[in-house]
């Protein structure tokens, strides 16, 4: 069943590449198709601004080169070089996966989407962009930038699920140019499509886009709910961070010196997010001292 009609479908896919031609964002994993260099940016995007990602995908990329690299490393070694990213649990996937595949796959990255999500640490979207950006398979992709896109151009504010989604997607994405559209999918929703206050009047799409022009009406952006936002340096992911930052510079520390580190907290919290760090296998709890994992 044909879910847009093809001249629509080809008007849309030849603009949107059309405009991409000209405003790409020029980065250093798009100059690549090698899946391990691929699975790391990928990996290090998630949550992470792009230009925080430029600087410390060189960096890990210096001291991991290769998959085999990442995977013999101790995961101290990786957790330090991670350093200024954040979510210290992706490197520790990141090289989980790294020796998954030398330990079940002989070193060879699987092409296939379920074996990859089968990897630690991977999901949906993260193999799908491997697919497409390092096999260059016609696999459609649902990232946020993603997922906007398809709800807006194709069904205006009537809110569909992902599944709906990908179905359209699959019949939208063009075979000849998979990688190309994936990419700037990403680009369109980073600096046109944006999640606020879109640029619809430089929008090349404008005119085929069904969320047009309701999506510049206030309430579309509005939010009924008044929520708190609870200022970083009072989160349990501060404590956490600052615990992996410290440990970063010492071999090991006294548990009783940690508390002390955060007076602001109540020794009860600073040792609960001690447990949860050890339960994610960041730290080793060892004769009332704290280390990296060996």
């Amino acid at each position: 069943m044909q879910l847009v009609p093809k001249k629509r479908k080809n008007n849309i896919t030849s603009t949107l590449l059309t405009w991409y031609s000209v405003h790409q964002r020029i980065l250093p994993w798009r100059k690549t198709h090698n899946p391990y260099k691929i699975l790391v940016s990928e990996i290090m995007l998630q949550q992470t601004q792009v230009s925080r990602v430029l600087i410390k995908y060189r960096e890990f990329l210096i001291a991991f080169p290769n998959l085999q690299a990442l995977a013999n490393a101790s995961p101290a070694e990786v957790i330090r070089v991670w350093k200024g990213l954040g979510y210290n649990r992706r490197a520790l996937f990141l090289q989980k996966t790294a020796q998954a595949i030398r330990d079940n796959h002989k070193n060879v990255f699987p092409k296939d989407i379920k074996q990859l999500c089968a990897l630690p640490g991977v999901g949906d979207y993260t193999a799908r962009a491997v697919l497409s950006f390092a096999f260059n398979q016609a696999v459609p992709m649902m990232d946020t930038n993603h997922r906007r896109f398809y709800q807006r151009v194709f069904f205006g504010l009537e809110i569909k699920k992902d599944k709906e989604l990908l179905l359209l997607a699959q019949e939208i994405i063009p075979k000849d140019d998979a990688y190309d559209w994936n990419q700037a999918l990403m680009d369109f929703g980073s600096l046109v499509c944006t999640s606020q206050r879109p640029t619809c009047d430089i929008c090349p799409l404008k005119k085929m886009c069904k969320a047009y022009p309701q999506i510049l009406t206030i309430d579309t952006f509005q939010n009924t709910k008044k929520t708190t936002v609870i200022p970083f340096k009072q989160t349990n992911r501060f404590i956490r961070g600052k615990i992996i930052d410290t440990l970063r510079k010492n071999n090991s520390l006294k548990i009783t010196n940690i508390v002390l580190l955060f007076a602001e907290f109540t020794p009860e919290r600073v040792i609960k997010v001690i447990d949860t760090l050890q339960k994610d296998n960041l730290i080793i709890v060892k004769n009332g001292r704290i280390l990296l994992p060996i």
